[in-house]
C-alpha cells in the first residue's frame, strides 16, 4: 500500500519537530557520514527523504550541488529555512517520491538517505530508483532505524514503532538488509549496527504519540523475552534503538 498520505499527514504537521530534532541533526553521525563519503568539490549530491535538512547541508559544505528531496512539502520549507540559516546557497529543494523519481539515470556522484527507509512503502523499489539515478562507481548512502536480528525482536519492535508513528513501515535487521542489498548493482564496502537510544518522552512527543500508544510500547517491551530484553534494555526516560549504517559504490 502506498505509504505517502500517511507521511505527508504525520509529517507536515511536525515538520518543525524534525529540523530541530536531536537525532537527525546528531552532530556525531553527520561527521561519520561526512568522513566515510568523503565529498569533494566537484560532487553532485542527491539527498532521499531530507526532512530537516541535515543530511543535504551536510553534504552541502563540500560538494558542488545538492538536491534534496522529500515527499511532504512543509518538510522541504523547513530544510530551505535551515540551509538559509547556514547561508548555503548551492542546494535545490524539489518534491519527490522515491519510488518514482522524475530524475534521469546516472546524475549523482553521491544518493544519500538518513532515518527515512523505514517510511518507505516498497524498500526494494525505492533502493533500485536510488541506485538507477547514480552514477557508475558514486557512493551510496543509507542510516536508518534497524532491529537486532532475530524473529522476536524483527517483529515486536516494528510493532512498537508503529504504535509510535502510524506511517512507519518496517525497521529492517541486519540480515534482512543484506538481503535488500543483494539484489542491487552495487559493491558494499561498509556495513555496521549501531546501539542508542530513544531519549523520553521527546520521542513520543515530536510525533505526538498518544497516551494510550505509549503505554502500550511500554507493554510490548515487557513482555520480551529474557534474551531479547538483553538487546532492549529501557527506563522511563529511554528505550534502546538500533541504526544500520551502509556505505556502497555503484558497479
Amino acid at each position: 500500500m502506498n505509504n505517502i498520505n500517511e507521511v505527508r499527514k504525520n509529517f507536515g504537521q511536525r515538520a518543525a519537530k524534525y529540523r530541530l530534532s536531536s537525532t537527525h541533526n546528531n552532530s556525531e553521525d553527520l561527521k561519520r557520514m561526512i568522513e566515510m563519503i568523503k565529498p569533494n568539490s566537484r560532487d553532485y549530491a542527491l539527498d532521499v527523504a531530507t526532512g530537516g535538512g541535515h543530511t543535504a547541508i551536510a553534504l552541502a559544505q563540500s560538494a558542488e550541488r545538492v538536491v534534496a528531496i522529500d515527499i511532504t512539502p512543509e518538510m522541504l520549507a523547513e530544510a530551505k529555512t535551515a540551509a538559509a540559516q547556514k547561508g548555503l546557497t548551492n542546494l535545490v529543494f524539489q518534491v519527490e517520491d522515491v519510488h518514482n523519481l522524475t530524475i534521469p539515470d546516472g546524475q549523482f556522484d553521491i544518493v544519500a538517505s538518513r532515518f527515512a527507509a523505514h517510511h518507505f512503502s516498497n524498500i526494494s523499489k525505492s533502493l533500485a530508483e536510488m541506485c538507477r539515478v547514480l552514477k557508475p562507481g558514486g557512493k551510496f548512502y543509507i542510516l536508518d532505524c534497524s532491529v537486532v536480528n532475530g524473529e522476536e525482536m524483527e517483529k515486536e519492535i516494528n510493532r512498537l514503532e508503529y504504535l509510535r508513528d502510524s506511517s512507519h513501515q518496517c525497521s529492517y535487521s541486519p540480515r534482512l538488509w543484506q538481503k535488500l542489498l543483494a539484489d542491487l548493482p552495487l559493491t558494499i564496502k561498509y556495513t555496521a549496527l549501531h546501539k542508542s537510544q530513544y531519549e523520553l518522552p521527546e520521542w513520543f512527543e515530536r510525533m505526538g504519540t498518544v497516551p494510550r500508544n505509549r503505554e502500550e510500547i511500554f507493554k510490548i517491551l515487557n513482555n520480551l523475552s529474557a534474551e531479547s530484553k538483553l538487546h532492549y534494555p529501557f527506563g522511563t526516560d529511554f528505550i534502546t534503538t538500533y541504526r544500520y549504517e551502509i556505505l556502497a559504490t555503484k558497479n
